[in-house]
């Protein structure tokens, strides 16, 4: 059998050989914590050679095929983007069901995406899109406040539940600095940005005044954010 902390071995040493821009576990292992054999998602940059990174992975991690077998996909960047924007089932799946084991300069890429989202709540606000604001407003503050969890060693966890979010940082010793009437604010102006939300309470669509406290809401966070990170 083969686990997740085998599998975070396996991405150390591809880390070493490869430099990827990220690996993602994916199958039984990425699920349950555990399986049969190992599948991984590798992306290198567009300079590599495919053909030399699968080359080199099969002589790096030799010694372990007689522990478990181990299923590497490697594509280049621009690749996975061309299958992404096809819409390709497997990216889709991956996207959805793979666990992160490696992205490279994962701390700047983080706040850089906070960063954009932040500029887009600000830009919607202006144009009077007022529930696109929230809820760009609302991907930054959980964008940055991963950010700040991932640096204390923090396992990436698929949830966009601000209230779950500040709960993990109250667990590894991080200050965010918001109230407890942010928190069930922001979280539900994100809740709002599908149609079906919109009339199941009588709550109705965010509204200017909302999405101008979400986006300065957004804006402390990300600067709380930073200003720790330094």
């Amino acid at each position: 059998m083969v686990t997740f902390q085998d599998a975070k071995h396996i991405a150390n040493e591809i880390v070493s050989e490869l430099a990827p821009l990220s690996i993602v576990v994916f199958g039984s292992v990425a699920k349950e914590g555990m399986g049969n054999d190992l599948d991984l998602f590798i992306v290198i940059d567009d300079t590599s050679s495919q053909y030399d990174a699968v080359n080199k992975l099969y002589k790096r991690l030799k010694p372990y095929y007689k522990n478990f077998a181990i299923d590497n996909i490697v594509v280049n960047q621009s690749n996975l983007q061309e299958y992404f924007e096809k819409g390709s089932p497997f990216i889709t799946l991956i996207a959805k069901e793979g666990r992160s084991l490696y992205m490279r300069d994962a701390i700047n890429e983080w706040i850089r995406q906070a960063e954009e989202e932040l500029t887009m709540s600000k830009y919607l606000l202006d144009g009077g899109f007022f529930k696109g604001s929230c809820f760009h407003a609302q991907q930054s503050i959980e964008k940055a406040i991963k950010t700040n969890l991932l640096q204390k060693g923090w396992e990436l966890e698929k949830t966009h539940n601000i209230a779950r979010l500040v709960a993990l940082c109250n667990s590894y010793h991080i200050n965010i600095n918001l109230t407890d009437d942010e928190v069930v604010f922001i979280d539900s102006i994100y809740r709002g940005r599908y149609p079906a939300d919109v009339g199941l309470l009588p709550l109705g669509e965010p509204k200017e005044d909302d999405a101008v406290k979400a986006s300065a809401i957004a804006e402390r966070i990300l600067q709380h954010v930073k200003n720790n990170l330094q």
